[in-house]
C-alpha cells in the first residue's frame, strides 16, 4: 500500500467471479493512489484471490446473472443496506445486472458519485419480453448513474442513439477499453521460444500458415462466417490451419451441427481454453474476430500488442479496437465472402502482414492500463 493519505473510498462491483479478469490491476492501482478499495462481488475463491493480490476488501453479495424477481429484490435490499452502512464516496459498477442493481442501490443510499461502466448491451442478442426488460434495466441504470463510462466510442453512440443513456453522462476514456492492457504481458519478446516450439509441435502446426481465434465460441462472435471463410481458404491451400482457443457455449449457438463440422475439419485445431493467451497468440500469423458486436474487442488489442495483424468487423466495439488499414482489416459483420477476401490478402502479402504486425504494437500503446486508470482517477476526483 502507498503511504499516501486515503482521500476517498471506492466500491467496484461485478456480477460474476470470472469478471475479475476485466479489472485486473485496477484496485491495486487505486489502493496505491491512496483510495480505500472494495470489491463487491460473490464470495468465491477467484474474488478472494483477487482481493488478496490487489490489497482490497471483499464485500460478498449474492447476485444472479439472469433475471429473477425475488432474488433481485433481495440483492437490491442487501446492497442498499451495505451502502448505507459503509457510505463509500464512489461506487463504480459494471456488467449488466450489477450495473442495474448497484446504481439503483447507490442512489437509494445517497452515494455521492455513482458510476456505471457499460461493457456492452446485453439485450442486443435477446428477443421479446426479455429484450424489453433488459433495455429498461439499462435505461434505469442511466437515470441512477451520475456518469457512465462507455468502453468504446461506438458503444456510446449506440447507447445515446437508442436513448438508453443521456449523452451528457457518457464518457469514453481516451480511445476506449474498460481496463486497458498490461503490455508487459502481451509482448512478443517475452515469449519463451523453447516452450513455444514444443506447443507448436504438439498441436501439429509446424510449417503451417495459421489463422487464429481466441474467445467464447458463440454465434455473435461470427464463428459460422469464420468457419465458412476458412473452409474455402483451406480448399485452395491445405497447408493453412485455423487455431481456435476457447470453448463452445451451447446456449448461444443456433445451429448445433456447426460444432461437429468444426471439430471434424482437418484444418481446424481446437485445444480448448488456456490461461496463457500470449503464448497461443504467438503461434498465429493472422488473428480473426469476425464478431457482430462487442463492448470493446479486447482480444484484438492483445493480438496487436503481440505483433499480429488482425481481421475484424465494422460492428459496434470491434471497429474501435482496430485501426483499419494500419494494423488490420475491417469487413462487414456476417459477410463471410469479405472475410475470406481479407484472409487471402493477408495470407498472400508478406509485406502487408509484416507492416500491420509492426503497426499493431504501436497501436496497442493507446490502450495501456495506466491511461485508462488515470482517466478513471480524474473522474473520481472531480
Amino acid at each position: 500500500m502507498s503511504s499516501n493519505k486515503v482521500t476517498k473510498s471506492i466500491v467496484v462491483g461485478i456480477t460474476a467471479p470470472t469478471s475479475v479478469t476485466l479489472i485486473r490491476g485496477q484496485l491495486k492501482y487505486f489502493a496505491e493512489q491512496g483510495f480505500e478499495t472494495y470489491l463487491m462481488a460473490p464470495d468465491d475463491e477467484r474474488t478472494r484471490a483477487y482481493c488478496e493480490n490487489e490489497g482490497c476488501h471483499l464485500l460478498p453479495v449474492k447476485i444472479s446473472r439472469e433475471i429473477s424477481i425475488f432474488s433481485d429484490f433481495a440483492t437490491l435490499w442487501a446492497i442498499t443496506r451495505l451502502f448505507y452502512k459503509l457510505k463509500p464516496d464512489i461506487v463504480n459498477v459494471g456488467t449488466p445486472k450489477m450495473g442495474f442493481i448497484g446504481t439503483l442501490a447507490a442512489k437509494l443510499a445517497g452515494i455521492n458519485l455513482r458510476i456505471n461502466t457499460c461493457r456492452g448491451l446485453r439485450y442486443e442478442h435477446e428477443k421479446g419480453l426479455k429484450r424489453w426488460i433488459l433495455r429498461r434495466q439499462e435505461w434505469v441504470t442511466g437515470i441512477c448513474a451520475h456518469k457512465i463510462i462507455c468502453i468504446s466510442p461506438s458503444l456510446r453512440d449506440v447507447a445515446v442513439r437508442e436513448k438508453l443513456f443521456p449523452e451528457k453522462k457518457c464518457i469514453v476514456i481516451n480511445k476506449g477499453s474498460s481496463n486497458g492492457f498490461d503490455l508487459s504481458r502481451f509482448n512478443p519478446s517475452r515469449i519463451d521460444q523453447s516452450k513455444r516450439q514444443v506447443l507448436k509441435e504438439s498441436l501439429g502446426l509446424e510449417h503451417k500458415f495459421i489463422f487464429g481465434f481466441v474467445g467464447r465460441l458463440i454465434d455473435h462472435k461470427g464463428i459460422s462466417e469464420m468457419y465458412n471463410a476458412f473452409s474455402r481458404i483451406y480448399e485452395k491451400d491445405s497447408n493453412t490451419r485455423l487455431l481456435i482457443v476457447g470453448l463452445f457455449d451451447l446456449k448461444q449457438i443456433a445451429d448445433r451441427s456447426l460444432i461437429d463440422r468444426m471439430k471434424s475439419h482437418q484444418g481446424i485445431v481446437m485445444p480448448g481454453r488456456t490461461s496463457d493467451v500470449p503464448m497461443y497468440l504467438s503461434l498465429m500469423d493472422v488473428f480473426l474476430l469476425p464478431s457482430w458486436r462487442e463492448g470493446f474487442g479486447n482480444v484484438l488489442v492483445e493480438a496487436a500488442a503481440m505483433g499480429i495483424p488482425v481481421i475484424s468487423t465494422t460492428g459496434t466495439g470491434c471497429r474501435d479496437a482496430v485501426s483499419n488499414g494500419y494494423n488490420g482489416i475491417l469487413v462487414e459483420p456476417k459477410d463471410d465472402l469479405q472475410l475470406e477476401q481479407a484472409m487471402a490478402v493477408l495470407k498472400n502479402d508478406n509485406s502487408k502482414r509484416a507492416s500491420m504486425g509492426y503497426n499493431g504494437i504501436e497501436w496497442a500503446k493507446n490502450f495501456e492500463n495506466i491511461i485508462i486508470w488515470e482517466g478513471m482517477k480524474s473522474i473520481y476526483l472531480k
